[in-house]
């Protein structure tokens, strides 16, 4: 279950459209997150999303290592690039080794479908626009189906919005939109600025009783401020 819910960690709303925010940068927009389990810092996930000729590119790179005892106990490395036009996936192309298990993911549009390649077999995940685990943008808030670029599963969700939170970010209280993802394999908990609409947080429970979350390092954007409140 730890290991499908990390493949993923790869309703009508408030947010500013990912379109209006890049249409204002100059420059790509960057998130760089670090991840911890539980307390403990095991990596890190980083996107960055540029403008190009009709849609958008986006780069993605995560690398976790859980240690216990000094020895490598468990570790994950993921590349993603993706190309985007409007809200739709035009393209996708991914490689993966988790603890081992390597895995490659090709997405493309083919007649009749979007094909999906994996290692040794390749599918239609179905007709029309298709989206990915998209956190970066906000308007992919409203599907009910996702591609995991990890296996190339389609996979069914249901994403609700939450009660509204401050976080805590840098020693600044955040007003927070929350929203929850619900899939077989559990539940992603996600978190937007209020303000602009940007991706702030990622949160999601794994086997024993232990959090898997995303703290930013780096946002494409400036902190506001509600004054001086706690996460919860």
């Amino acid at each position: 279950m730890f290991r499908k819910l990390l493949s993923a960690v790869l309703v009508s709303v408030c947010l500013a459209p990912l379109s209006g925010l890049l249409a204002a940068a100059d420059d790509p927009l960057e998130w760089r997150f670090r991840v911890l389990l539980n307390d403990r810092e095991i990596g890190f996930h980083q996107f960055r999303v540029s403008p190009v000729d009709n849609g958008e590119r986006v780069e993605i790179n995560a690398e976790f290592n859980v240690r216990v005892l000094f020895i490598n106990a468990y570790s994950y490395t993921h590349q993603n690039e993706e190309h985007w036009q409007g809200n739709c996936l035009h393209r996708l192309e991914s490689t993966t080794d988790d603890n081992g298990d390597l895995q490659r993911v090709v997405a493309e549009p083919a007649s009749g479908g979007f094909t999906v390649t994996t290692l040794g077999e390749s599918t239609i995940a179905q007709p029309g626009c298709i989206r990915s685990f998209a956190y970066w943008n906000p308007d992919f808030l409203d599907s009910t189906r996702l591609l995991n670029a990890q296996t190339g599963e389609v996979v069914d969700v249901r994403i609700s919005q939450e009660q509204d939170e401050i976080l805590q970010i840098n020693g600044e209280a955040v007003p927070a939109s929350r929203y929850a993802i619900e899939m077989s394999d559990g539940t992603i908990s996600l978190w937007y600025s209020r303000d602009s609409g940007y991706w702030l947080a990622l949160e999601a429970p794994t086997p024993g009783g232990r959090v898997l979350r995303y703290e930013p390092v780096d946002l494409p954007f400036a902190l506001p401020v509600a004054g001086e409140l706690a996460l919860r």
